[in-house]
């Protein structure tokens, strides 16, 4: 549907008061009719010429930008490498906070002036109730990824604009920012929302990174295990008693699970396998090994476990001294050993003596032995069985 069509349709909706069936028929993507809904809703009018400004400037937008200093370093070069592919072509790359606020900007020095114009700039809100139907703003409400091209902007000043935004994830399933290319309608590619796709992977893979030191095992996840070791790969991160506390938007549609999910799911509700067994596989010759598990809904998937910190006990711990083991401390002891796949090589005074200096807390003690608590607790038992 070309712009004229679109504009003609948005009339017609306008004095209808309804979308016509017209609408639902045609190839207007469901992000834009919802929008335009509650563009309605907000009391805007899409033809309306004064509108509201909406922008931080001064100290408040300085105070902004530098709250955001930590995203916007993380982002930049992905901006730059970005805004490499569409130099040329009259276009800029933006990124706005999880309130839409546009924090950082790299544009050609052609289009800069005619996003100046409807106030495409750093510090300028693009909620939807400020700027009707746009990329970044309906992005931010959907929850993905979204294009809105020329007329589908439900203000007509924004008609001559071509966005595509996708939301930044961090693994906790918090919108961090937003990723959009804008550009001139006229030169609207449908590749450009692929490489904000693309670019927003790689962002949340970096963010993944970041946070990994608060794991204790990450596990890779794929439908194939050549996905594994590629950009398909997804990512999740979880506690010594299997709790799923970060993952990536890959893993979650793998896995078959929301943002509601995070940090209240363990990963044995998911796949059809005992925690235990994922642990051991995270550990010494293993960790990083293919293995293919079924989730609970009888889906294969490919895994790879790996653990995210050297803390694991060996048969070498046997042979420190008991005058070694009552003056070091947990921790020196965790730095002082390598992996091992189980509890098998220690010996039973180093695990009582760990569990001793945590006062019993059998959480902390396979922790610092590097297993999971449901492995310590079965090793507890069978010895005294």
């Amino acid at each position: 549907m070309n712009n004229t069509d679109l504009k003609q349709l948005r009339r017609s909706w306008l004095m209808q008061g309804s979308i016509p069936e017209s609408a639902r028929l045609a190839n207007l993507s469901k992000p834009v009719l919802n929008s335009w809904q509650r563009c309605l809703q907000f009391g805007l009018e899409a033809n309306q010429k004064s509108l509201p400004e909406n922008i931080l400037t001064g100290s408040n937008l300085s105070a902004r930008v530098e709250q955001r200093q930590e995203l916007i370093r993380l982002v930049q070069p992905n901006m730059t490498y970005l805004h490499s592919l569409i130099a040329g072509s009259g276009g800029m790359v933006l990124l706005a906070d999880q309130h839409g606020v546009i924090v950082h900007a790299i544009g050609d020095s052609e289009f800069v002036p005619k996003a100046d114009r409807v106030l495409l700039t750093k510090g300028a809100s693009w909620l939807e109730q400020h700027r009707g139907t746009n990329a970044i703003g309906t992005a931010i409400v959907e929850g993905g990824p979204v294009v809105v091209n020329g007329a589908e902007h439900f203000f007509e000043t924004n008609s001559f604009l071509s966005c595509a935004a996708a939301p930044i994830y961090q693994p906790d399933g918090k919108v961090v920012g937003v990723l959009d290319i804008s550009s001139d309608a006229r030169v609207f590619h449908p590749h450009t929302l692929g490489l904000v796709k693309t670019t927003v992977h790689s962002i949340e893979r970096q963010l993944f990174s970041q946070s990994q030191n608060r794991y204790a095992m990450v596990i890779s996840v794929a439908p194939s295990p050549e996905g594994i070791s590629s950009v398909i790969n997804g990512l999740i991160g979880i506690s010594e008693d299997g709790l799923i506390l970060g993952i990536d938007r890959f893993a979650m549609g793998y896995l078959g699970i929301g943002d509601i999910d995070i940090s209240s799911l363990k990963i044995q509700q998911i796949v059809d396998h005992s925690l235990g067994r994922m642990m051991d596989y995270g550990k010494g010759k293993t960790a990083g090994n293919i293995h293919q598990l079924n989730t609970y809904t009888g889906r294969p998937l490919f895994f790879s476990f790996q653990y995210t910190k050297l803390s694991q006990f060996d048969a070498a711990t046997s042979t420190m001294s008991d005058t070694a083991i009552a003056k070091a401390e947990p921790d020196s002891i965790v730095e002082s050993i390598e992996e091992n796949v189980t509890l098998r090589g220690v010996s039973k005074k180093v695990i009582d003596k760990t569990i001793a200096q945590n006062k019993g807390n059998i959480s902390k003690a396979a922790r610092i032995l590097g297993v999971s608590r449901t492995t310590l607790y079965r090793y507890l038992k069978s010895s005294t069985d």
